[in-house]
């Protein structure tokens, strides 16, 4: 209904690069489903400099602004650090030719993605996801496909259930944040064996 002001937004966002910041998080009302001004501000965002630019409707394409936004917001500030921890791992993966080794990463929902597209959003909960994959591959090799996980870890335990398939949620709390992201429903006890 308004146009955006461009010139006022490539203002605000050069003054935040020039005080060192170097990543966004851009959420608008209704990005959902009108993106053109996210567009916009990220491809200033991009010309002026910022390392990691994060949409909303890219990174959590759903309504309500506020989980969208908690979930872009998360996503903007885990992003650049797992992208720095791929970089090292993938660079000591490497053959002694130099060549890529196909490198994957788990995600909070079970799956594994290609190293070049593992985000923040999708990593909250991958140690986690990747013990009751391991759970549900190994219980089933040995014939059983109704399970109950507990995974106990030094400062915490995860528990899970399994009835033939995995249960996910699409909007969790992790560490007071709201992330409206799909996720293997794991229920976490602060209380590990170290604690």
């Amino acid at each position: 209904l308004v146009a955006l002001d461009l010139r006022l937004a490539r203002d605000g966002l050069e003054v935040a690069r020039s005080r060192g910041i170097d990543s966004v998080a851009i959420v608008l009302l209704h990005a959902d489903r009108h993106p053109n001004h996210e567009n916009q501000l990220a491809e200033i965002a991009h010309d002026v400099g910022f390392g990691q630019v994060s949409v909303s409707h890219e990174v959590s394409p759903l309504m309500k602004i506020v989980p969208r936004g908690d979930t872009t917001v998360v996503d903007e500030y885990l992003s650049p650090i797992l992208r720095r921890y791929v970089a090292s791992v993938d660079e000591l993966l490497r053959s002694s030719d130099g060549s890529p080794t196909r490198l994957m990463f788990m995600q909070s929902n079970g799956g594994l993605t290609d190293a070049r597209h593992f985000q923040g959003k999708d990593a909250l909960l991958s140690g986690p996801a990747g013990g009751v994959v391991g759970m549900v591959r190994t219980a089933g090799a040995a014939g059983f496909e109704r399970l109950i996980g507990f995974d106990m870890g030094g400062t915490s335990t995860d528990v899970s259930h399994y009835a033939g398939e995995l249960e996910r949620s699409f909007e969790t709390e992790v560490a007071g944040v709201r992330v409206r992201a799909p996720m293997i429903d794991i229920h976490t006890v602060a209380a590990g064996g170290g604690s």
